[in-house]
């Protein structure tokens, strides 16, 4: 079977990509930009990136064309923590 990614939708590349990788993993990512305003949202997309120095990773893409809280938040608070 030969799959182009280019000829398919968004919607269908993540499919796709969702179900060649099972199980996934799913990280919690706390952010926030005030005490009062913790966001705590679920990540599938994520994995390790780098073992020295230790990194992992995680897709935090945008809704409709708009950041999602997560992304919003540590773009301006710069800070966040992966809760695995």
């Amino acid at each position: 079977m030969e799959i182009d990614p280019a000829k398919l939708s968004k919607e269908a590349n993540y499919k796709l990509l969702t179900g060649c990788v099972v199980p996934r993993p799913i990280a919690w990512v706390s952010s926030g930009i005030a005490p009062a305003l913790i966001n705590l949202a679920p990540f599938s997309t994520f994995t390790f990136v780098s073992t020295f120095p230790p990194m992992v990773g995680f897709n935090c893409g945008a809704r409709d064309g708009v950041r999602k809280d997560t992304s919003r938040n540590i773009h301006a608070n710069g800070e966040y923590v992966v809760n695995i």
